[in-house]
């Protein structure tokens, strides 16, 4: 009869496990950490269209006769990327759909300004469009967000003269971070050219508008020399402060101090 075998333990399933677990944990906390709600069309939206990886939507507008477009995709580039596609308004020729001018009329702050666009009409019998608006952008930590608003603006800087004056309603971008090199953006647009333009006709070739402009944002992200926006990197990159704080522990001699406070002279230039 043969001697009972002796199981030893492999040491290494102790180990593979520690490491599956390990994993399992940094997947944990690499999802949560991006765990981000990102901006739905509500119902006043329709849907019209999925083309060339973007998502568009219509709105009827109250009073106009021209409609609003949605636009929604997600760009391989990060948040401070694509903000930076965004803001850098001296490259926007690379990119921007039928632009023959951009500059920054004023700037406000270092997210806020005055800026003018002059768009072609590829129309010989049509004249061209520009626009004057105000544009800000919002940073939110919170939300891994970065809002982009525009609306126009009457500005004695820039009469009008030359291109027909078009109005810019209540437009957005909204980038949201969903991953380290990943972007949301959506983009939503109320524009009126103005002019003899029949509106309907506007709206046809307004549709495509959304398309255009956020795959021309994909593409100037893909260029190796645009880089990410220096703040707002770093505002995303910056700690989360703490909500609350632990209260240090109360000992019987800070409670004498406490008793009998010190009082000293304060310091040249210092708050009393």
């Amino acid at each position: 009869m043969n001697p009972p075998v002796k199981l030893i333990p492999f040491k290494g399933f102790n180990t593979m496990n520690k490491l599956l677990s390990s994993l399992l944990v940094a997947a944990s906390f690499g999802s949560s950490a991006f765990a981000v709600t990102l901006p739905k069309a509500d119902t006043t939206w329709e849907h019209i269209s999925d083309s060339d990886k973007v998502t568009v939507y219509k709105k009827e507008i109250p009073g106009s006769a021209v409609v609003a477009f949605r636009g929604e995709t997600t760009i391989d580039a990060p948040i401070a990327k694509v903000a930076n596609v965004l803001i850098d308004t001296s490259r926007k020729k690379e990119w921007v759909f039928r632009i023959v001018e951009a500059k920054d009329v004023r700037t406000i702050s270092q997210y806020e300004r005055i800026e003018y666009n002059h768009t072609a009409s590829g129309f010989f019998l049509v004249k061209d469009r520009d626009f004057v608006f105000h544009a800000k952008a919002e940073l939110d930590r919170d939300n891994k967000q970065v809002v982009f608003s525009m609306k126009s603006v009457d500005d004695a800087a820039m009469p009008e003269k030359g291109p027909v004056r078009g109005w810019l309603d209540d437009s957005r971008y909204i980038l949201t971070q969903v991953a380290p090199n990943q972007t949301h953006v959506v983009v939503e647009i109320h524009a009126d050219p103005r002019g003899s333009v029949a509106k309907w006709l506007v709206n046809l070739f307004q549709k495509s508008w959304p398309t255009k402009s956020l795959n021309g944002i994909r593409a100037q992200c893909a260029k190796p020399d645009v880089a990410e926006h220096a703040g707002i990197k770093a505002y995303f990159e910056a700690p989360t402060v703490a909500k609350t704080q632990t209260a240090p522990a109360i000992t019987k001699a800070s409670a004498v101090a406490k008793k009998k406070p010190v009082m000293t002279k304060a310091a040249p230039g210092a708050l009393k």
